[in-house]
């Protein structure tokens, strides 16, 4: 309407463009999230958005096409992340970008055809967890429960032997 002023250009700071980094699980120095956003606008914040996106395609190749759509590496992460934590408990955070046992859910597979490294399916990613010890899997109620049926398992076996 005349005489309204228009509404002011929303600004960015380090916390979204930290945020947008995160989402698609490209490590960044805080310094260099610090000065991306230094005066950023709209314009910027959607050049970094696609500087992340390219980046991300080129570190996940296997996830490219999900990625060059718009979504984002983190969400197309969450059935390794929830898998983690019912197996580790609902505190577990596995950190993809940093800890190199759980970023090998990302490269922990191979193409059979091209021999290129794929992201793990979901059940290597759980024997993954069950069989690297420093998930340290073997300390949780489901260890122990299956270690339990184990031992059931043989004592009847031994009881039905004598």
């Amino acid at each position: 309407m005349p005489g309204e002023t228009p509404a002011p250009e929303k600004t960015y700071g380090t916390e979204d463009f930290a945020m947008l980094a995160h989402n698609y699980q490209v490590p960044m120095s805080s310094e260099s999230l610090k000065q991306m956003a230094d005066g950023a606008d709209e314009g910027k914040f959607k050049a970094f958005e696609e500087y992340l996106k390219t980046t991300a395609q080129g570190l996940y190749p296997s996830f490219a096409p999900q990625i060059a759509s718009g979504i984002p590496t983190a969400y197309l992460l969450e059935p390794y992340r929830q898998s983690a934590k019912q197996m580790l408990g609902e505190n577990f955070e596995p950190d993809f970008m940093n800890d190199p046992k759980a970023s090998a859910a990302l490269m922990g597979g191979q193409d059979e055809k091209t021999g290129r490294p794929t992201p793990m399916t979901l059940d290597q990613w759980k024997n993954h967890i069950r069989t690297e010890p420093a998930f340290k899997w073997a300390y949780t109620p489901e260890a122990h429960a299956r270690a339990n049926m184990l031992l059931n398992t043989l004592k009847t076996g031994m009881e039905q032997v004598q």
